[in-house]
């Protein structure tokens, strides 16, 4: 392979890379605000039972731990979208730039990281 061909394969591959990633991004956002507003409609609900200060900031607790949790689930799953996406376009650059044929095929041998994002996105869509 020439390394016109290589760094033409690269082009495509980071096209790729960046489109990929870029969907899983929007469709966890997409989740995130889908949770967020259930949520905030979950305890919107629950306000009218309150009766008297303690049941008030004790509500009050349960959304602020609710929304923390569901921040950090969101930001975990967004580092393994970053954390796959640089795998992946590492890569793409070690197989651009090898020297060896040798080198390129045990690139190209490897199998590709998959995002954890997606199975975790969807195991938490469905919960």
């Amino acid at each position: 392979m020439s390394i016109i061909e290589r760094q033409t394969e690269l082009g495509r591959s980071i096209v790729e890379i960046n489109t990929s990633t870029l969907r899983e991004l929007v469709t966890l956002q997409r989740e995130n605000f889908e949770k967020y507003f259930s949520t905030n409609r979950s305890f919107g609900e629950k306000l009218p039972e309150v009766n008297d200060v303690s049941s008030f900031v004790s509500l009050q607790r349960e959304y602020g731990e609710t929304l923390w949790s569901n921040v950090r689930d969101a930001v975990e799953t967004q580092n393994g979208i970053f954390s796959g996406a640089f795998k992946e376009t590492r890569l793409a650059f070690e197989k651009a730039f090898s020297t060896t044929e040798e080198v390129v095929e045990e690139i190209v041998a490897k199998p590709a990281p998959k995002s954890k994002a997606k199975a975790k996105a969807n195991s938490e869509a469905s919960a």
